[in-house]
């Protein structure tokens, strides 16, 4: 069996934003209250987590997240990355480092940033927080245990950004983005997606992100058994979206849980 947590589904303001509080959202709906973007992935054999938003502790304390055996970045926008300090918890209680995995170009702006977390091969004395990086690239697959990931390249946000295919289509990921490359899209037209994860920051396009015509596009093409949208920002109101998309898609919720 495989369980998918959606730790948070805001957008890099979260929602309520602090400068533009409720926006088009219906603040009496607590599925309107948005933490910024992860995802928790729990297979057979492996705890996954994709990014580490700036709410982390707030978001494994809530949730119970207790174990982390990988960690998964698709960019290091401040939303998806800078929550990463609060995996030291982890680390002092393991003994040892947790390993993450993103391209070479995120590597190095995490090791920029974050140079203190990054693993020298032993505990330090002070049990400072240690992660172990690995370099990945897209459509070469690698394994977390025995759980089967493949990188996927995305374009159209301000970065290149990764998504990832977990056990051969079981989940996929897809990061920010507003175009999906054709050798991507050819992948997921192939893989028989059960559950597709899509970020939807506004219904209308806007510059760096994809719309929900864009969304809806893509989700045709790939043909997921269900699709989850997350990432919402201030002019996602959940019950106005919900009511705009198929059957088989819905919004996500912070701390929405499915099982596979």
């Amino acid at each position: 069996m495989t369980k998918v947590v959606i730790t948070g589904s805001g957008a890099a303001y979260g929602v309520p934003s602090i400068p533009r509080g409720w926006g088009v959202c219906d603040p009496h709906n607590p599925k309107n209250r948005r933490l910024r973007a992860g995802v928790y992935v729990q297979t057979d054999d492996a705890h996954i987590l994709i990014d580490t938003a700036p709410d982390l502790h707030a978001q494994l304390e809530m949730l119970g997240l207790d174990r982390i055996d990988a960690v998964l970045y698709t960019h290091t926008h401040a939303d998806h990355l800078h929550g990463l300090d609060d995996l030291r918890g982890m680390t002092c209680c393991m003994g040892h480092s947790i390993n993450f995995y993103a391209t070479e170009e995120h590597i190095r702006e995490i090791r920029k940033r974050f140079s203190y977390v990054i693993a020298d091969g032993a505990m330090h004395k002070a049990r400072r927080p240690e992660l172990e990086p690995n370099e990945i690239c897209a459509m070469h697959e690698f394994r977390i245990h025995k759980t089967a990931i493949m990188p996927l390249a995305f374009a159209g946000h301000t970065m290149p950004t990764t998504g990832f295919s977990i056990s051969g289509g079981q989940v996929v990921v897809v990061p920010d983005f507003q175009i999906i490359p054709p050798q991507t899209l050819q992948y997921l037209q192939e893989l028989n997606v059960n559950l597709l994860i899509m970020p939807l920051t506004a219904v209308c396009q806007e510059a760096y992100h994809a719309g929900l015509e864009t969304v809806l596009h893509y989700a045709e093409i790939i043909q997921p058994k269900r699709c989850i949208l997350t990432h919402m920002g201030i002019k996602c109101d959940y019950e106005a979206v919900a009511k705009m998309t198929p059957e088989n898609m819905m919004p996500a919720y912070d701390g929405l849980t499915i099982e596979l």
